[in-house]
């Protein structure tokens, strides 16, 4: 959810709260948070439950496929900084958004590791649902 940390006001606004879940240690979630200066809560989920719930895959194929390989080669190429391997790089990830009413507004389980959708796409369905 690092896309989202320049829009933390914004986020606030519409009366939404961003978690961020990871299946890593204590020690790994505070080197993440200190890092990126995320503001969103943090939670832990060692056992995978929330993963296993949403259906959230681990794979290898798909991990390492050429297009994550190019995706990351271009990272370092333009200077951006990586976090590094930090715990299971085949288990992917997923963007939820859950109304207030715990209806489930988007379910997007990653396809590969740089398979999220986009910032603008999670802010407008937000503020779609602020709008009621």
């Amino acid at each position: 959810m690092v896309q989202l940390v320049p829009y933390a006001e914004e986020i606030s606004a519409l009366h939404t709260a961003v978690v961020t879940l990871s299946f890593g240690t204590e020690y790994w979630a505070k080197t993440w948070l200190r890092e990126t200066g995320s503001p969103f809560r943090f939670l832990l989920d060692p056992e995978r439950r929330a993963y296993h719930a949403y259906d959230l895959q681990s794979s290898v194929l798909r991990s390492w496929m050429p297009q994550n390989l190019w995706y990351y080669t271009k990272a370092v190429l333009q200077g951006r900084e990586l976090l590094g391997k930090r715990g299971d790089p085949h288990q992917l990830g997923g963007d939820f958004i859950i109304d207030n009413q715990g209806i489930v507004r988007l379910a997007h389980p990653s396809r590969d590791p740089t398979d999220r959708p986009s910032t603008a796409r999670l802010l407008r369905m937000l503020a779609e649902i602020e709008r009621g």
